[in-house]
């Protein structure tokens, strides 16, 4: 078998070496996808690469299969690689995080457990061939939708419709998006709990070091709910470095942004106003509103603030009707803030509790609802265009009459 010279003026856009059949399908996928010739498939796995990696690149990308070497063996074989300046991809057969961080911190730019598709390969920086129009790294994701969920005050159901937006992201039914649903209250936060699901230590790893996330990663620290949604979601055990991790929510979401179709954001009042840069990552903000006075009060001000802090933030008002307070209609709550409302939640608790036996949001559990059918068209309102002329409001002001 004939291999790359070192001497070659041009690297190849690709060189694969491989160890398995499942190896070298999902590297005649890759070189297929990006139009590489097929010639660049070989075997020796991640050894035989590193054998032939001396002096320049055998490639700009070398795709390889670990195997059985032993973890030290493959770190050594990724830097020998590294020092020829190529970007190194490793396909191996256990999903190990410590694998995943040993291979990173020896050069590798992104290590893939067994299944992987090429798609995900790709989206390591694979370069296109030279006959592409645009001879630039293949693009990750179209850029994704982050929609920010935020309860204006307590027991209005904020995290409840971060939950069905979430489900209905990534419904089959729906928008079919892969989904990452974030609970970034790391005090109090209950999503985990809700959903009856384990607690994702790796969010306060992320946010530690949001630079560094990438899909390998996420796939390693998030908790998987469907097979296109996934939580972040994990209450500090002590709350002395809250405001240090809270702070880091923002390059956290940029960094997810693109690796899936839609992020939905269970947020605290407290952290978006302590966190401004937050709102500006924000594609959306959903204002979940009760009606009476306080939340009103609390909207307006929130609202003041974010027109200042985040002036292309869309945010939708919504009116929940499941604490009843001053029992203000859509009609007041709109005068009050200068702005339609978007939707009303309305007063669920029969299927609420249904749903929170089964572990489930209630547009799952109770889809034909008029819950899930709010939560439906709002979905569709935050995706819309929010350049599009926003619909004009008559100006009062809100005064509480005597009763």
């Amino acid at each position: 078998m004939i291999h790359p010279s070192a001497s070659t003026a041009t690297p190849a856009i690709l060189a694969a070496y491989v160890s398995t059949d499942q190896g070298a399908e999902v590297a005649r996928a890759v070189a297929a996808m990006i139009g590489a010739n097929p010639a660049v498939l070989h075997g020796g796995g991640l050894s035989g690469a590193a054998r032939v990696s001396t002096g320049t690149a055998i490639a700009n990308t070398v795709l390889t299969e670990m195997g059985n070497m032993p973890l030290d063996a493959a770190c050594e074989s990724v830097s020998e690689i590294c020092k020829s300046g190529a970007n190194v991809v490793v396909l191996g057969g256990r999903s190990d995080l410590s694998i995943y961080r040993a291979l990173r911190n020896a050069g590798a730019s992104e290590y893939f457990a067994f299944p992987v598709t090429a798609e995900e390969i790709i989206a390591a920086n694979i370069q296109a061939a030279p006959s592409s129009p645009a001879s630039q790294p293949i693009p990750l994701a179209p850029s994704s939708t982050c929609i920010g969920v935020m309860g204006c005050t307590g027991g209005v159901g904020g995290s409840l419709l971060a939950q069905s937006l979430a489900f209905h992201a990534a419904s089959p039914k729906g928008p079919a998006l892969q989904t990452a649903l974030i609970d970034a209250d790391l005090r109090f936060g209950t999503q985990a709990i809700d959903l009856d699901r384990n607690d994702t230590p790796g969010l306060q790893e992320a946010l530690s070091a949001p630079d560094r996330v990438d899909p390998t990663f996420l796939a390693a620290t998030m908790e998987p709910l469907n097979d296109r949604l996934a939580l972040y979601s994990q209450p500090s055990r002590g709350f002395e470095n809250v405001d240090q991790l809270e702070a880091s929510f923002a390059p956290l979401i940029q960094s997810m942004k693109g690796k899936f179709g839609a992020l939905v954001v269970d947020l605290p009042r407290t952290t978006l106003v302590a966190q401004p840069e937050l709102a500006r990552k924000l594609d959306t903000l959903v204002l979940v509103i009760p009606a009476g006075y306080a939340g009103v009060n609390v909207a307006s001000r929130l609202m003041a603030l974010l027109k200042t802090e985040a002036p292309d933030l869309k945010i939708l008002p919504v009116l929940s009707e499941f604490r009843q307070d001053a029992k203000l209609t859509a009609k007041d709550l709109a005068k009050a803030i200068h702005q339609d409302v978007a939707a009303i939640l309305p007063d669920s608790g029969a299927i609420i509790h249904r749903a929170h036996r089964a572990a489930k949001p209630v547009i799952e559990s109770q889809p034909r609802s008029a819950y899930a059918k709010a939560t439906r068209q709002l979905w569709a309102l935050a995706v819309a265009d929010h350049r599009a002329p926003a619909q004009k409001t008559k100006r009062r002001f809100f005064k509480r009459t005597p009763s």
